[in-house]
């Protein structure tokens, strides 16, 4: 096929108008990538008919796990008879982590019952509102660890990089 030279000229710009229109588009999503913020993962808490997406109450990247919280307590109102439900994300069951249920003591404190889950081992769990000693249930936290080492001991610690918290009220 033969084109007249004008036909090819219009054909030219045309292909070149379409490489800067492309190389403009991958630039412009290149900088909208790297100014996304980054994404939190978030578990949802179901108790008696309400449902609340839990936001992180800290959420540190793994390589430096001592950051400051910048989140809250999310309120999840449980009464008596109606336990917790959680669902979690795949950010948080593909790891190792910890649910630390709180209970209220007799004397008006509080014990921690900590459970470590292993990787894909719970998606989803259910926290009564009484424990096997009738203590109701105050509230959890979801934590991801870490270790870190002190480097002035070389001692390592477990820290939790990244927290859930629900505070759950009795009603």
């Amino acid at each position: 096929m033969n084109l007249a030279p004008k036909t090819k000229k219009i054909v030219a710009i045309g292909a070149a108008g379409l490489v800067v229109i492309g190389v403009a588009f991958v630039a412009v999503l290149a900088l909208l990538i790297r100014d996304a913020p980054a994404h939190r993962p978030t578990v949802t808490a179901f108790a008696d008919g309400h449902t609340v997406v839990v936001e992180p109450y800290l959420y540190c990247p793994v390589e430096t796990p001592l950051c400051d919280s910048d989140g809250s307590s999310a309120r999840v109102p449980v009464r008596e008879g109606q336990p917790l439900q959680l669902s979690l994300p795949s950010e948080v069951t593909s790891a190792p982590w910890i649910l630390a249920a709180v209970y209220s003591d007799d004397n008006g404190g509080a014990v921690e019952s900590d459970t470590l889950y292993l990787p894909d081992e719970r998606l989803s769990l259910t926290v009564p509102p009484l424990d096997d000693e009738g203590r109701t249930l105050l509230g959890v936290e979801v934590r991801l660890p870490s270790g870190v080492i002190d480097s002035d001991t070389q001692q390592e610690e477990i820290v939790s990089h990244a927290i859930w918290s629900i505070a759950t009220t009795p009603e």
